[in-house]
């Protein structure tokens, strides 16, 4: 190491780190506010475009890219966090090179001998320049991003933080599970897009099938209308699935918002439950 200043340790030394030290902690909470405000003001637009929108126009671009206004606001969280990630990254540098200057270490043997030192340890940081592409990929190509349902590999959960270098997921058993970017190979993600789904409503094999219809579509009628923000299309009973025993089955199919399915359907057992109670039509045993 090239030999210190012989009065390194003057209190204009001392003042100087401390100046480093206190600019660099003020760069960092100012660029953590610029990032949390860019956040805050991406979303806001987006909500504010969106809110003009037709509900139509707003249901075919979900269809066709994805691009719901959770979506985009999730990608725009990851990105953000990306970018104050390294933002910190090179504050942190130029502190400790501002440091090194001040207590008389010179930098350009330094940053010399590091030339030497990388080309020894790049054939053994390969794993780690395989995930940090790995991981640019996965964030500027949207495969997924933070609060995304997803499966990746083996894992089946939701994404907590998505890294250069790990992504961080928590399985639906509250475990967190930490993958490598680079060695990611298969990614499902239910929050992307749409979602189509078949339900079985059973009644008694009996009733007459015509009349269970025409209270399914009904029920479906209503069910479009209280859902209409997230339907994609207007939902479809298919008719008579299968006739086992005592138990006729009519399949009924929805087309939500990705991951959104869920309380369509919920909604729609219920409503199907209470229409066929009303109508005095037997369910299954």
């Amino acid at each position: 190491m090239p030999p210190l200043k012989s009065d390194v340790w003057t209190w204009d030394t001392l003042i100087h780190i401390l100046i480093i030290m206190a600019l660099a902690i003020v760069a960092r909470w100012l660029l953590r506010k610029g990032v949390d405000w860019t956040i805050r003001l991406m979303v806001s637009r987006s909500e504010k475009r969106e809110a003009t929108m037709p509900g139509r126009t707003r249901r075919i671009l979900a269809e066709a890219t994805g691009a719901t206004l959770d979506r985009q606001n999730q990608r725009t969280t990851t990105v953000g966090g990306l970018l104050s990630n390294v933002g910190v990254a090179i504050i942190i540098i130029v502190a400790l090179l501002s440091g090194f200057s001040t207590i008389g270490i010179k930098i350009t043997p330094i940053l010399t001998s590091a030339g030497i030192v990388g080309v020894a340890l790049a054939f053994g940081a390969q794993t780690l320049v395989k995930d940090v592409l790995a991981g640019l990929f996965i964030i500027f190509e949207d495969q997924y991003g933070v609060g995304d349902a997803v499966k990746i590999n083996e894992v089946e959960g939701l994404v907590e933080d998505v890294g250069l270098r790990v992504t961080r997921i928590r399985d639906w058993n509250g475990a967190a599970w930490y993958l490598r970017n680079g060695e990611i190979t298969k990614v499902g993600n239910v929050t992307q897009g749409w979602t189509t789904s078949f339900t079985d409503i059973k009644v008694h094999a009996l009733e007459d099938p015509n009349q269970v219809i025409r209270v399914i579509r009904k029920v479906l009628d209503d069910i479009a209308v209280e859902f209409e923000g997230t339907l994609l299309d207007k939902p479809l009973v298919l008719g008579v699935g299968d006739i086992t025993g005592d138990t006729m089955t009519f399949q009924v199919m929805t087309k939500c918002i990705a991951n959104q399915h869920h309380d369509v359907l919920r909604a729609l057992r219920r409503e199907c439950k209470d229409a066929f109670d009303a109508a005095r039509i037997r369910g299954a045993f």
